[in-house]
This record gives C-alpha cells, structure tokens and sequence, in this order.
C-alpha cells in the first residue's frame, strides 16, 4: 500500500511540474488567463474549466493557468458578472436597462439568454484582458526577479552573503 501511495504522490508531482512548466513564457500565462477569464464569462453554466481548459489546448496555451483564469466564475461572482453582461447587451440593444435585479440574473437568464450571450462576448473579452494584462506583467515580473544575471543571490542557511572578489591589478 505504501508504494502506490508514494508512486501515486511521485505521478501526481510529476503533473504538477509539467502543468506549471507547460507554455509558460509571461505571453502565454498572460493569453492563458485571458483565456480562462473569457471562458469564465460565457453563461455555459458548469462548463467553465472545460471550455477553458479546451480553448488552452486548441490554442497551445497553459491549461493550468486557463482553468485558474476560469476560476472567475464562482458563485458569488458570477451573478454580478450575469446580471452586468445582461444589462450591458440588454441596454446596447433595446437602448433600456432591463428591468432585473442582480439576485434574479441567474432565474431569469433563459428568457435573456441572447442577451447574456451578446454581454458575456463583450464582457469576457474586457475582463479577460485585463487580467491576461495582469497576469502578463505579474510573471514578467516573477522571471525577471527569478534570472536577475549577476545580480545578488539570496544567502544560503542564514550564512552571509560572500563580498564581491576584489578586482586584481
């Protein structure tokens, strides 16, 4: 039993390591959340991290960042997000907002699915880059702090850190 367990825990790290490593240059962890963020807007109910993960792999994307980027879609966000892509489209096409209310979004998302499916496009594509634009600079930064070349490397234990040699004449 011991050994499936460590081979089960070896298997599961190796994954782990492979999905982070997956077409992960700062661009592609920027597209995969925009992505993931899109996919998480649609009104697909459910089917968040399965279009997400789907569009990452038809797109050679990162599909752990795509299903993070999805990830915009929890419960209690996702109704304002609903009621904002209903309203958003409702007001674009009928030059009224819709009479809803942010609580009945969800309920009343059938007979306004058009609607919701024209906001959740205009929507998804502005949240999505914003966070792909976040997620850009946020693992530009992170490789940029991580490979610094010639720059000081953290001290080792708690020892201190060396001094640079001296320069010879």
């Amino acid at each position: 039993m011991r050994r499936y367990l460590r081979r089960l825990y070896l298997s599961a790290r190796n994954l782990w390591r492979r999905a982070r490593r997956e077409h992960s240059t700062p661009r592609e962890v920027g597209w995969s959340v925009a992505v993931g963020v899109f996919s998480g807007c649609t009104p697909f109910l459910g089917l968040h991290m399965w279009i997400a993960l789907a569009l990452a792999t038809i797109f050679r994307l990162n599909r752990l960042w795509a299903f993070i980027g999805s990830r915009i879609s929890s419960n209690i966000i996702f109704v304002w997000i609903a009621f904002a892509e209903i309203e958003l489209a409702h007001r674009a096409r009928s030059g009224a907002w819709a009479r809803l209310a942010p609580r009945d979004a969800l309920a009343n998302g059938r007979q306004l699915f058009g609607d919701w499916l024209v906001g959740a496009a205009g929507a998804g594509l502005v949240l999505g880059a914003v966070f792909g634009i976040v997620a850009y600079f946020s693992a530009r930064r992170w490789e940029l702090s991580r490979h610094k070349p010639g720059g000081p490397r953290p001290p080792s234990l708690g020892s201190r850190p060396s001094a640079p040699p001296e320069p010879t004449s």
